[in-house]
C-alpha cells in the first residue's frame, strides 16, 4: 500500500508566526523541528495501518524544511527547491500508484478569517484561486488534482479553521486533527505536542484503514482553474506561460482535459508571476 504525505508548516503544532516559517528568521529551525515531529507522527500511524511505501513531500516555501536525519525510517522524502519542481506540493505524486494521501500542517485559503497565515499557494501574488468558479485553497486544489488520479485525501491536520475547510470540500468522512485554534493571523491557542502527536498518529492509522469510505475529490470535469492576482504586473508575467489565457488585467485561466498538466501550468505561471526581471527590462 502506497501513501502520499504532503506537509506544509503554517498548520503545524505550535507554529504561529512568520519567524517560525521563513529561512534566516530566528525561530525557523524551531518551526522545522515541529514540522518534522508532526510529519513523523502521521507516518507512524500510516505504518501501523499497513503502509508499505510512504512518500513525504516537503511542501512549504523553499521545500527543504524537514530535518531528513530526524525523520521516521519508513519515510521517503521529496525535498529540494520549489523553483525547479513542476508540481509544487504534489511533486512525485505520479511516481507510482498511490492508494491514499494525507495533508499535514495545512492552512486555510486566502482571505480566511481566524486562520494562521491564510493564503493560496503564493500569498505574495494570489488574491483568489478558483476551480470551476469556486474559491479553493491548497487543500481543495491539491485534493482535486490527486482526485483526478484516483487518489483520495483521507486526513488533514492544521488549525480549526483549516480542518473545517477540509471537511467542507472533502466531506465528513475524512479524519482531521486541529492542533490549534487561531485567534488571528499570527496567534493561536495551541495544544501541546503531548496531545497532538498521539492524536495525529491515531487519526492517520484510522484514516488509512477507512480509506474506502472517502471518495477522491472530483469536481465536475473538465476543471477550469482561474487565478486572480494582486496586481497587473504579476498577471502580465503569468500570461507569458504557454497554456495560460488572460481574462482581465489581473485574472488568468488554465483550461484543459488533464488536471495534472493544468496544475503544472498553474505552478509555472505562479513562478513567472513572482519573478522580478532585471532592472533594465522593467
Amino acid at each position: 500500500m502506497n501513501v502520499l504525505v504532503s506537509v506544509d508548516i503554517e498548520g503545524i503544532t505550535g507554529v504561529v508566526h512568520a519567524d517560525m516559517m521563513a529561512p534566516n528568521q530566528r525561530e525557523y529551525d524551531r518551526g522545522r523541528k515541529l514540522m518534522t515531529n508532526d510529519a513523523n507522527a502521521a507516518i507512524e500511524g500510516l505504518t501501523q495501518a499497513g503502509a508499505d511505501y510512504i512518500l513525504v513531500i516537503d511542501g512549504h516555501g523553499p521545500m527543504r524544511n524537514l530535518f531528513f536525519e530526524d525523520m521516521h525510517p519508513a519515510a521517503h522524502l521529496m525535498t529540494g527547491s520549489a523553483n525547479v519542481r513542476e508540481h509544487c506540493q504534489l511533486e512525485g505524486a505520479d511516481s507510482r500508484d498511490f492508494d491514499a494521501a494525507v495533508f499535514v500542517g495545512y492552512h486555510a485559503m486566502a482571505k480566511t478569517y481566524k486562520a494562521i497565515h491564510p493564503h493560496t499557494i503564493a500569498g505574495a501574488a494570489v488574491h483568489e484561486l478558483r476551480i470551476n468558479g469556486r474559491p479553493h485553497g491548497e487543500t481543495g486544489i491539491n485534493a482535486a488534482v490527486l482526485g483526478s488520479m484516483g487518489i483520495p485525501v483521507v486526513m488533514v491536520t492544521g488549525d480549526t479553521t483549516t480542518c473545517a475547510e477540509a471537511r467542507d470540500f472533502l466531506g465528513d468522512n475524512i479524519e482531521t486533527v486541529a492542533v490549534k485554534d487561531a485567534v488571528g493571523r499570527n496567534s493561536a491557542i495551541c495544544r501541546p505536542p503531548s496531545a497532538t502527536l498521539p492524536e495525529i498518529t491515531a487519526a492517520a492509522k484510522k484514516a488509512l484503514e477507512n480509506r474506502s469510505n472517502v471518495p477522491p475529490y472530483q469536481p465536475d470535469s473538465p476543471l477550469q482553474f482561474e487565478i486572480v492576482f494582486l496586481n497587473m504586473l504579476q498577471c502580465e508575467r503569468a500570461s507569458q506561460v504557454a497554456g495560460v489565457e488572460r481574462l482581465s488585467p489581473i485574472t488568468i485561466r488554465v483550461d484543459g482535459d488533464d488536471p495534472w498538466e493544468q496544475y503544472r501550468i498553474l505552478w509555472a505561471a505562479l513562478r513567472m508571476a513572482l519573478h522580478e526581471p532585471a532592472s533594465f527590462l522593467s
